[in-house]
């Protein structure tokens, strides 16, 4: 019964998402002028290096993954939606449930355009592409829970928009240092450092996907 229950929460927001889908196309727009500044920034020399490559990409998923959060849950607020879907048994659990699968997707989706433009801008050439795919999936299923968990946490407070950065980066920081030398290992062919990470990233996404789980329920009291 949860899981159907956590599986239809996932399908409307997946269908809520392609009905209106600017946290999407706010989120993509994001990420790539985010990494063309950053990336501009640090210089053209200093970008290619993996280990730069990789923390730039890894900030701008971070940023980009908070404001389609952020968007997924005002769009609930506005029409009163998420008081239907909390008033329903066990909705708590399968709202966060249903709203870190389908973010994760969303969040997956974003990192394929903001990767390839990573690729592509920086001319970086990848030594281990099968780690790279596997780091990739480990630090987005390690990076969703943990901001629908502080997005959740900010939900009823006005200046929502602001709070949860604050509370989400610090948070946040050990998976980012994770994410960017799995990805950087990856790209410069180390194999064993890369499935270290990618394993540490799945342990991240295991914690915070059963603190989500305890965590929300009272949140959303």
């Amino acid at each position: 019964m949860m899981l159907e229950r956590i599986r239809l929460a996932a399908a409307r927001e997946a269908l809520a998402e392609r009905g209106q889908p600017d946290g999407l196309i706010a989120a993509v727009t994001f990420v790539a002028t985010l990494i063309l500044v950053e990336s501009l920034a640090v210089g053209p020399l200093a970008a290619t290096q993996p280990e730069v490559a990789s923390a730039l990409f890894w900030i701008a998923m971070v940023f980009a993954a908070i404001l389609a959060t952020t968007r997924s849950f005002e769009r609930e607020l506005e029409d009163d939606a998420i008081d239907a879907v909390l008033a329903l048994p066990g909705g708590r659990d399968a709202l966060y449930a249903g709203k870190t699968l389908a973010l994760t997707a969303l969040i997956a989706l974003i990192a394929l355009v903001g990767g390839a433009l990573s690729l592509l801008l920086l001319s970086l050439e990848v030594l281990l592409p099968a780690h790279l795919a596997l780091v990739l999936v480990a630090g987005i299923l390690a990076l969703a829970p943990v901001v629908v968990l502080f997005v959740v946490i900010a939900l009823r407070l006005r200046s929502r928009a602001a709070l949860v950065p604050i509370l989400a980066l610090p948070v946040l920081v050990p998976q980012l240092v994770a994410a960017t030398n799995g990805t950087a290992a990856a790209i410069s062919g180390d194999a064993a450092a890369a499935l270290g990470w990618a394993g540490l990233l799945l342990a991240f996404a295991l914690v915070y996907s059963v603190l989500g789980l305890t965590i929300v329920p009272a949140a959303l009291e």
